[in-house]
């Protein structure tokens, strides 16, 4: 974790001053621009940077790992292609005209975050856990110096985007030396054709159940920011990404190391044939614990806090995240079940539940952008994802304690 709180110390300290250089509607133009990048990232290695970590062998996870770079390769051409063709149209289909510039960068956006996602599994796997620090620090201090000298030089929100990809081409290339030096000899092995189709067909649920998955849970993600920008406008768009950007500093935090080494560690205990159980039940309760009094200080002083801390004119950004962590504060308890659901093959449970929510999610969007105010729809949306992570939880509690018990008589 250490070199994740490096990267989000440096993330909170330079809050309040890009919140003090680039107003509501420069972040909303940038929460656009990241919640499309965030939804084709979610399908962009197919998910088999998160199959590559299941193998017993590491021969047959450096060929998924070739299929991961694979997916990513097509992925982002296919992207770059629909860019080049549909330049003009991308920005207004998406009411944001103002992004028109960077339209043809969404493809290497795409290309590094699914670049990073698959260098940073073969990393975990090999338990290298000190390279995704270091690549961590590189990325948040290049978007952090990008950032403040852009909203310093006034260019709007054409600098939260530059830093973005800076930070993530660095971040990326850090990390990619790192793996070179190290595991080049196994991954060259491992660049064989057929061995590579062979162990994409054996792990075809990822691309087929998990990755679709990944991908409407990332549309449930960003769908808020899409939508609230159709009927409100880029400024209460701005409230809301700040909102969440704020609230997942934290969270995120604790969540990427978690993510990285549980995975590693329950798909060996799983593997072993090892208590599975305990190490759920430990890890959910001991995430509930930790999230419970934060949550609790946002819901009561979450306006006054914002105001404070990131300027006066962010106090509604405030109102809307004491509700926007009711969801968020349940979803950081459930990364421990989302986790073992894909160890025991649950892909096809986690596709049809998110969609299930995605159809919920947005519903309630449209609904309220044709009926009520921003705030309102903001608080519809929170409760919705209240109940379905809380649904995720309890369903695979019940699943792990039962397949132990069986496993144990």
């Amino acid at each position: 974790m250490s070199g994740t709180v490096v990267a989000q110390v440096i993330t909170v300290f330079v809050s309040p001053i890009l919140t003090r250089l680039f107003s509501p509607s420069a972040f909303g133009v940038f929460g656009v621009y990241m919640s499309v990048v965030a939804i084709v990232t979610a399908v962009v290695t197919m998910r088999y940077d998160q199959a590559l970590m299941l193998p017993k062998k590491n021969k047959d996870a450096a060929h998924l790992f070739w299929a991961s770079l694979l997916s990513v390769s097509g992925v982002s051409v296919v992207s770059l292609i629909l860019c080049v063709l549909f330049f003009k149209q991308i920005p207004f289909l998406l009411e944001v005209p103002e992004l028109r510039v960077w339209v043809l960068f969404l493809p290497f956006s795409i290309f590094f975050a699914g670049f990073y996602l698959t260098l940073n599994s073969w990393s975990t796997r090999q338990k290298k856990f000190k390279r995704a620090s270091i690549s961590q620090v590189i990325r948040s201090s290049a978007a952090a110096g990008i950032q403040v000298s852009s909203g310093i030089a006034k260019v709007g929100p054409v600098g939260l985007i530059g830093g973005a990809i800076v930070g993530d081409f660095f971040s990326s290339l850090a990390l990619a030396v790192q793996v070179e030096h190290s595991d080049k000899q196994i991954l060259r092995e491992g660049l064989h054709r057929d061995s590579i189709i062979r162990m994409g067909r054996e792990y075809s649920d990822f691309p087929i159940y998990s990755s679709a998955q990944n991908f409407l849970n990332a549309i449930s993600q960003n769908v808020p920011v899409l939508l609230l920008a159709k009927f409100f406008g880029p400024v209460v768009v701005g409230y809301y990404a700040l909102g969440v950007r704020v609230l997942q500093l934290p969270i995120s935090l604790i969540l990427t190391s978690l993510r990285q080494v549980l995975f590693q560690k329950a798909s060996e205990v799983h593997n072993n044939e090892g208590d599975t159980y305990s190490l759920f039940k430990k890890t959910t309760l001991g995430l509930l614990a930790l999230v419970v009094i934060p949550a609790l200080l946002i819901i009561i002083y979450g306006p006054f806090l914002f105001g404070f801390v990131l300027g006066r004119n962010w106090v509604i950004a405030g109102e809307y995240a004491r509700w926007l962590v009711l969801w968020l504060a349940v979803g950081f308890v459930n990364p421990p079940a989302i986790l073992f659901a894909q160890i025991y093959r649950k892909q096809k449970f986690l596709f049809f539940q998110d969609l299930v929510l995605l159809i919920f999610r947005v519903a309630v969007l449209v609904i309220g952008g044709l009926y009520f105010n921003p705030l309102r729809t903001i608080i519809m949306y929170s409760i919705i994802g209240v109940i379905f992570n809380s649904f995720v939880i309890l369903y695979m509690w019940g699943f792990i304690r039962s397949k132990q018990h069986k496993n144990r008589l």
